[in-house]
């Protein structure tokens, strides 16, 4: 990952990293690209969001009309309505925890440190640990 320096400084110490380093961009930033996969997805399930709740409307109105789950669930076309549930949860979960370690591997190259990140993501340290020694998806 190659990184260029802005010449702009916000005030911060050349020799150690901080917060308020010059600008960095990075080409091929990985973190960039699992945002963009984040938005597809999100954009997947938006869709994929509308169709459900249609179906939840006619499982709604099978269950108000007497039919018991077995013959609703049994006469749905497939996918069925928990498939496209838990399709819908592991695109987002994929997608999300793609971008959660691109950006903590991203972070740590930055310099930041573990507990700030920690910080900054809302979890402990041992979860950043973690994440940092997963291997990339």
């Amino acid at each position: 990952m190659r990184q260029e320096y802005d010449n702009r400084n916000f005030g911060g110490d050349q020799e150690g990293l901080r917060s308020n380093e010059p600008y960095v961009r990075v080409a091929g930033d990985p973190a960039l690209e699992a945002l963009d996969a984040l938005s597809a997805a999100l954009g997947e399930i938006t869709r994929e969001q509308r169709e459900l709740t249609e179906r939840i409307d006619r499982l709604r109105q099978s269950r108000q009309d007497g039919m018991s789950w077995q013959e609703i669930l049994s006469e749905e076309e497939p996918p069925g309505t928990m498939q496209v549930v838990s399709q819908m949860l592991a695109r987002m979960s994929k997608a999300s925890g793609t971008l959660r370690k691109e950006l903590v591997d991203s972070l740590r190259a930055e310099g930041t440190s573990i507990p700030a990140i920690a910080r900054m993501f809302g979890v402990t340290h041992q979860r950043v640990s973690n994440l940092l020694r997963r291997p990339p998806d």
